[in-house]
């Protein structure tokens, strides 16, 4: 072998690794990179089943979580922001969002709220509080995760259903993994929590149920879920993305529906990954799909509705194909 076919080889090597090397970082480059903001630690979301099965990775897609939001409406400045794409919180807070210019969309409805075999969200006070009707609140303080979320809206439809004002009760931010230790020191005298947090506290005795979120909507409004958004730009200039996001979660949904027990050993591993106790997954209850996730305007007319009443809204300033859409969804039928 002469001298210049020497100097060929380890240049032949190099170029074997450069164009692997390329075409390596091509291919991480061509893997949709999507960032998930979750909602608060004391829920498990259908994303984050869906991450903790792999079933994103199975579409080819890829999903970092960015963060603890703390509730639905810094979700919704972070996805508003561009500091997540994707995440949820519920429709009166994708209402809100829009009615400050938001541009969201809601892309999956998601698993119901509540249903008949789980009333969602219970509003817990202790036992010797002496509260026992929506009356008994006057003057007296709710810790919730956040304001201007779901858990703040459903406390207003309650009193407002049992002639209570608003301005008569005192909500106080808790966050979830805290609540129960407020209640029981009397720092509060109610709390808005949900399963598996609120069925441990329960359990521990010395509380009761006041209300709670089916009591509150009745099963249409509470069968709708709380809804995937990601920004009106990322769905226009991402179509197939967003078709894998909605994809994703409704597999999801239906795989927890099928396999409740797998679902729950899920469930104890991303609560152990959190570094929260695991053992109370036993009292998760698995999720209740409506129609495939596919929303529908009586999902949205009933909270533009319940904004015009409070007059936050003019009527028909808000349409609800300016909320949500299906086009994505593998189920929904043109007409």
């Amino acid at each position: 072998m002469n001298r210049n076919a020497l100097c060929l080889v380890p240049c032949l090597i190099l170029s074997l690794l450069f164009c692997s090397n390329g075409r390596s970082a091509a291919a991480q480059q061509e893997t949709p990179v999507v960032r998930y903001i979750l909602n608060n630690l004391g829920s498990v979301y259908t994303t984050d089943i869906a991450l903790e099965q792999g079933f994103f990775a199975a579409e080819g897609v890829r999903v970092e979580t960015v963060g603890v939001a703390g509730g639905g409406s810094p979700v919704i400045q972070a996805v508003l922001t561009g500091s997540a794409d994707l995440g949820g919180a519920a429709m009166p807070a994708y209402i809100n969002a829009a009615r400050a210019g938001g541009k969201l969309k809601v892309i999956y409805g998601g698993p119901a709220m509540a249903h008949e075999h789980d009333p969602g969200y219970l509003w817990i006070v202790r036992s010797d509080s002496h509260i026992n009707s929506a009356k008994d609140l006057v003057g007296k303080t709710i810790a919730m995760g956040a304001r201007g979320a779901m858990w703040e809206y459903a406390t207003k439809e309650y009193l407002k259903k049992n002639g209570v004002p608003v301005d008569k009760l005192n909500i106080l931010v808790v966050p979830t993994p805290q609540q129960e230790q407020v209640l029981r020191s009397k720092q509060v005298d109610v709390i808005v929590a949900v399963s598996p947090l609120s069925d441990k506290i329960l359990e521990g005795g010395g509380t009761k149920v006041l209300t709670t979120l089916y009591d509150i909507f009745g099963k249409h409004i509470g069968g709708a879920g709380f809804g995937i958004i990601v920004r009106e730009e990322f769905a226009r200039k991402n179509p197939e993305l967003a078709r894998k996001l909605v994809v994703v979660h409704l597999k999801t949904d239906l795989w927890v529906q099928k396999n409740p027990q797998l679902a729950r050993k899920a469930v104890a591993s991303i609560l152990q990954k959190r570094k929260q106790n695991p053992v109370i997954a036993k009292y998760w209850k698995p999720t209740q799909l409506r129609n495939y996730g596919l929303l529908d305007d009586r999902d949205v007319s009933y909270w533009l509705d319940w904004f015009v009443q409070e007059g936050k809204l003019k009527e028909g300033e808000i349409k609800p194909s300016d909320i949500y859409t299906n086009q994505f969804n593998p189920h929904y039928r043109k007409l």
